[in-house]
């Protein structure tokens, strides 16, 4: 009876990333990067609101006390601090009347039951008029944790931008 409940588990868990990947193709895992439902939630809420420039639903992807962290600039810490930076980006993307994309493919994970590291890279696309008008990339590792809800989110999110080919 217990191997049919964790067969069951796994079924139902199975279903469920499958469901997720096949709602967020902005994701992808590099061969050996094991799915995580959890973990892989954040991503595809985080390129959520790229898509539709909503920092609130960006912020909420972040511990209280998370720590973000950007280039040439201080450690911004917690999600208040964190909304207010995503709000100024996303403004000066509407401002512009662009819109914009973000994808990521993981390269290295490691996850508990509470905690957990990615290290990858990420595109960003702009777009005006449904062109695409620039690019970005770069590379990130992020530090997840498991809240007393059960939810994930970024504890820690670090970055710098990768330099195009050939400069």
């Amino acid at each position: 009876m217990k191997l049919i409940r964790i067969a069951f588990v796994c079924s139902i868990s199975m279903v469920l990333a499958v469901s997720l990947y096949a709602q967020n193709p902005e994701l992808t895992l590099a061969e050996g990067v094991k799915a995580h439902v959890g973990v892989d939630r954040i991503y595809a809420d985080f390129s959520k609101s790229y898509r539709t420039l909503d920092p609130k639903l960006l912020a909420s992807l972040y511990t209280e006390d998370g720590s973000y962290l950007t280039p040439n600039r201080n450690i911004i810490s917690g999600r208040s601090e964190i909304l207010n930076s995503f709000k100024g980006f996303f403004e000066r993307i509407k401002d512009r009347n662009r819109t914009m994309t973000i994808a990521f493919q993981i390269v290295s994970r490691k996850v508990n039951k509470r905690m957990g590291y990615d290290v990858g890279t990420f595109l960003i696309e702009y777009s005006e008029k449904g062109k695409v008008v620039g690019k970005g990339t770069g590379k990130f590792v992020v530090v997840t944790e498991r809240g007393k809800d059960g939810k994930w989110r970024f504890a820690v999110d670090g970055y710098s931008p990768l330099q195009p080919d050939g400069q």
